[in-house]
């Protein structure tokens, strides 16, 4: 049973799943990148960068131009966007591998508070939009990070 969704990742997970119910069952690329900017792709306006494959894929495909991330920090968010849940509920609320409780300490970082302790994987009882994906018939594959 799928957990509760976060609004973004629940209307992307309900996009999704209307696609794979559709009768042409189109191919579905999800694209993550950290730190891009708006601007950053010659589709969306960049005059510096030159992004020709991108710019043909946006040309055939659907853009999503607003979002919000679930945490400014690359871990969390992307737990939340797999799972459809913020980080207070997956528990994953910092970097994995990033310091916490007293090695805070070890990088010269002498803060009043120090970080709490977080989750260093995600739990295997989340339902993930890859598996939701693959119960509505899809093959997935995944590259990077995760």
């Amino acid at each position: 049973m799928l957990k509760k969704f976060t609004l973004v990742s629940g209307l992307l997970l309900s996009f999704f799943q209307v696609l794979a119910q559709s009768s042409e069952r189109p191919n579905i690329l999800f694209i993550l990148v950290d730190d891009l900017g708006y601007h950053d792709l010659s589709v969306t306006g960049s005059t510096f960068y030159e992004t020709p494959h991108i710019d043909a894929l946006a040309a055939v495909s659907y853009q999503f131009s607003q979002g919000y991330s679930a945490s400014p920090v690359c871990s969390p968010a992307r737990a939340s966007i797999m799972t459809g849940v913020t980080p207070a509920i997956h528990h994953i609320t910092d970097w994995i591998g990033a310091p916490e409780g007293e090695a805070w300490r070890k990088y010269e970082r002498h803060t009043k508070l120090l970080p709490p302790t977080y989750d260093h994987a995600l739990a295997s009882s989340y339902v993930t939009l890859p598996e939701a994906l693959r119960n509505s018939g899809y093959e997935t594959f995944f590259a990077g990070k995760w």
